[in-house]
């Protein structure tokens, strides 16, 4: 649980906060220190207040409700009632954490919570996702639907802008499965592979055990698929380019390639 620290009564942005389930609330009256009241609100959304009885504040923001029980106050108990609605703490706030994570849910939004910190709250990133992209969707103000920030948690030590972000009520986080790429033909280990940063042929060739007694450097392409169009574009490597570190000519590979190396030709 977040405790909220005191805050300046003419902070406009903080009386509008819209109180939910589970929220507590400070509310004291000018002049009249008896009705200090600490409020929980109840599942039902309603709070208790001295000389008021029930009153239902979810989805009021604290000027509202300041402004309701100085009504209710000054039609009876107090002339001219001047209230003051604080946030002590909130649990109604959250973030969910969806994806290759441990834990994927719902989440109290703490203190100081970022991107980073919300994904060890979901029990970390899995096997399967340590290589995926990260995304956070953020309600848009004023206007309904999501806008989605691509997080790059690499660069938190330089402080990037989109790297370790301070987390938002009903942010959703999601950490997606890792990129692959697939290396098939005369290799010594052909199959599905995770598409690392910066992976090349050579590199692809290497993690799957290398050439086959068979294999042809000569013989080396990748399949890969276009956007909008069906079926695959083939790029012929040139892996002797690529072993001399002639630029350009050791091919990063990009999500989904298949790396084929062929027999050579008798």
């Amino acid at each position: 649980m977040f405790i909220v620290p005191a805050f300046n009564y003419a902070d406009e942005s903080t009386k509008q906060y819209t109180v939910g389930v589970d929220d507590v609330l400070e509310i004291s009256v000018l002049g009249h220190d008896e009705l200090k009241t600490v409020a929980h609100v109840a599942s039902d959304g309603a709070i208790s207040f001295p000389y008021v009885g029930v009153l239902y504040v979810k989805g009021m923001s604290l000027s509202e409700i300041e402004k309701e029980l100085s009504k209710k106050l000054s039609g009876g108990y107090i002339k001219y009632a001047v209230v003051s609605v604080t946030l002590s703490s909130y649990k109604s706030m959250k973030f969910f954490v969806y994806g290759e994570v441990g834990s994927p849910g719902r989440f109290d939004l703490e203190d100081n919570i970022t991107v980073l910190k919300a994904i060890s709250a979901a029990g970390g990133i899995t096997p399967d996702g340590l290589y995926g992209n990260i995304k956070l969707r953020r309600k848009q103000k004023n206007k309904p639907g999501y806008k989605e920030i691509n997080i790059n948690l690499k660069n938190t030590k330089e402080s990037h802008l989109h790297a370790d972000m301070p987390i938002e009520s009903e942010d959703i986080v999601i950490v997606e499965r890792s990129n692959s790429f697939f290396v098939y033909g005369e290799v010594l280990k052909p199959g599905k592979f995770i598409l690392e940063e910066n992976t090349t042929v050579l590199k692809a060739i290497s993690l799957s055990g290398g050439f086959a007694k068979y294999g042809s450097p000569d013989r080396v392409k990748i399949l890969r698929t276009e956007q909008g169009k069906s079926g695959y574009k083939s790029i012929k490597v040139d892996m002797k380019g690529a072993v001399s570190g002639q630029i350009g000519k050791d091919i990063l590979l990009e999500p989904e390639d298949i790396v084929i190396v062929l027999e050579g030709i008798l």
